[in-house]
């Protein structure tokens, strides 16, 4: 009452703040499409949705990471309603978070595999005969000798692409060149070790004839 006459009360998304209203009323925002209803969301349940996905995958920064793909998902989201938005929200982090640990228990299982690939063919490297070692070991001070016949300039593109594994655009910003020069330096290169190497792949090949 006010001067003896009595106030009609406005809707309470209009003459209270978003953090005063419930969960349910903050529902219908959403359901309605209210431009303020997606960061009073964020800010209701974020924390709470980065505890539920922790729990799960044990790491803060995937629990981040896992609440922060829900919330960007949310406005293309199929929810209608029949259950809450806070549910809703905690199956969808729920989901997300167990996917993460499969994701983190697949790449484990690879790189676990990937270990023992390599331990293998460090075996099989080690039952070589000496022979091989040593013919390995020439072959590779041939190369090294043949690359000092390549034009400097040529040689250090030339490592960095067979070395280094390097493309010719991430050859050509360390070297401040045109990705086309990157590409001329090292097909030259590649002749000019082709043509150092030339006594050494006659001898191998006379070496290999019965």
């Amino acid at each position: 009452m006010t001067g003896g006459r009595r106030v009609a009360a406005r809707p309470a998304s209009s003459n209270a703040a978003l953090g005063s209203l419930s969960d349910r009323e903050v529902d219908r925002l959403w359901l309605r499409g209210d431009a303020r209803a997606f960061p009073e969301v964020h800010r209701r349940y974020r924390r709470r949705l980065e505890a539920v996905a922790y729990r799960i995958v044990g790491n803060h920064a995937d629990a981040e990471d896992v609440v922060q793909r829900v919330f960007l998902a949310l406005p293309g989201s199929a929810y209608t309603g029949r259950a809450s938005l806070w549910t809703y929200l905690y199956r969808a982090a729920s989901n997300a978070a167990v996917n993460v640990l499969r994701s983190r228990r697949r790449r484990a299982a690879l790189e676990q595999e990937g270990l023992l690939r390599l331990r293998e063919a460090q075996r099989e490297s080690a039952s070589r005969g000496a022979d091989a070692k040593v013919l390995e070991g020439e072959v590779l001070a041939a190369v090294a000798g043949a690359l000092l016949h390549v034009k400097p300039r040529h040689r250090k593109v030339l490592v960095q692409r067979i070395v280094w594994g390097l493309s010719n655009s991430e050859i050509a910003e360390r070297e401040g060149v045109p990705p086309a020069t990157v590409g001329t330096w090292v097909r030259r290169g590649r002749e000019e070790l082709r043509r150092a190497l030339g006594p050494l792949v006659r001898d191998l090949e006379r070496e290999g004839s019965p």
